[in-house]
C-alpha cells in the first residue's frame, strides 16, 4: 500500500469514526426531546455541513494527481480539524 493509499485509509477511518460521534450527539438530542432538538438545530446541521466538507476534500484527495496532493491533502487536513472541534464542543451540549 502507496503512503498515499495508507493516508486515504487512516482518514476514512477518522471520518467514519467523527460521522459514528455526530450520529450520537444526534441521539442524544433527539432523546432529550423536540424543544432540545430544536435549540440546537443549528450546530447539528454545521455538524453535518462540516461532515461532508471534510468528505468532499478527501475525495478529492483521492482523485487528485500527485503534483496536488500536497495541496489537497493539507485542505482536507483542515477540514478535518474543524469538524473534530465542532464535534468536540457540539458534545459538550448534549
Amino acid at each position: 500500500m502507496s503512503p498515499h493509499e495508507k493516508f486515504n485509509s487512516q482518514m476514512e477511518d477518522q471520518l467514519k469514526a467523527l460521522k459514528a460521534g455526530i450520529d450520537g450527539a444526534k441521539a442524544k438530542a433527539e432523546a432529550r426531546g423536540q424543544e432540545f432538538v430544536e435549540r440546537y438545530e443549528k450546530d447539528l446541521a454545521k455538524l453535518e455541513s462540516k461532515y461532508d466538507l471534510a468528505r468532499y476534500k478527501l475525495t478529492l484527495l483521492r482523485k487528485g494527481g500527485k503534483s496536488a496532493l500536497g495541496e489537497v491533502k493539507a485542505g482536507f487536513e483542515r477540514a478535518y480539524h474543524d469538524l473534530r472541534e465542532a464535534l468536540s464542543k457540539a458534545s459538550g451540549k448534549f
